[in-house]
């Protein structure tokens, strides 16, 4: 359901359950009854309200923050990458012709196996494998000349750096809001609709209408919050751009 028209069913249906549970009490309920509890309801309906959008305000903040940095630590992924790359070309041809295919095979586990993995909650064995071959190639380096053990130096510092921004990424792909949190920002939606219907408007689809828009409203944020919390999936997810610009780049680099 995280998809464009996931959201719009269930915004539509958060919508119309708010109007049916409405027209059920106002079926039941007399007017000049619900006029009676109007102020009660209104004084507890702004309290909780202003600590429900408090709530709800600090959610969507969090969980935009934690994508906004998931996309720059994809970035700062494919960048270690690159540098990999653009260092190997120091290398001798035979240890270059061991380099370069393995860093497409990462980037290639990546876009194609761990993308998809992610947006099921799971990572990649695939990439695990490619991650591991990397090591093993640089593993089995043996600089000669100075000139080669400063490259090979450099080029061990970027790899160990690509190896932590993967598992930042894994780490982050599993969302930071916690399921206590989410209760409680269902369970206070649920709360402020239940207390529109002590309202004692005159007109039951004027009142209908005011509380659909209200039902609208929080649905919607509530769905941002859990598309965004999920940065690698959904409408708002990072996308694996960044890794695909740069295989284009790495394979032009390799040895002819």
């Amino acid at each position: 359901m995280d998809t464009p028209m996931g959201a719009v069913i269930v915004i539509g249906t958060s919508m119309l359950l708010s109007i049916a549970g409405l027209l059920v009490v106002r079926r039941y309920a007399n007017v000049d009854w619900l006029k009676r509890h109007h102020e009660v309801a209104s004084y507890f309906f702004l309290m909780i309200g202003t600590l429900y959008a408090v709530l709800i305000a600090f959610a969507i903040y969090v969980v935009w923050s934690a994508s906004k940095e998931a996309g720059t630590n994809l970035e700062h992924e494919a960048t270690e990458v690159a540098d990999l790359s653009r260092l190997s070309m120091a290398m001798p041809d035979p240890v270059r012709r061991k380099i370069t295919p393995a860093l497409m095979e990462y980037l290639n586990a990546v876009v194609e196996d761990e993308f998809p993995g992610m947006e099921q909650g799971r990572d990649s064995q695939r990439t695990w494998t490619a991650v591991q071959d990397l090591w093993d190639v640089y593993g089995a380096i043996q600089p000669e000349t100075p000139r080669l053990q400063i490259y090979f130096a450099e080029s061990l510092k970027h790899l160990t750096r690509l190896s932590d921004y993967r598992r930042t990424r894994l780490f982050a792909s599993h969302g930071t809001v916690p399921s206590t949190l989410w209760y409680l920002l269902l369970s206070g939606g649920i709360l402020l609709i239940l207390f529109t219907y002590f309202v004692g408007h005159e007109s039951a689809w004027a009142q209908a209408a005011m509380t659909a828009a209200l039902a609208g409203v929080l649905t919607f944020s509530l769905f941002l919050v859990w598309s965004l919390d999920s940065p690698y999936s959904g409408v708002a997810s990072v996308t694996p751009q960044p890794f695909r610009l740069e295989l284009a780049h790495v394979a032009a680099r390799m040895p002819k």
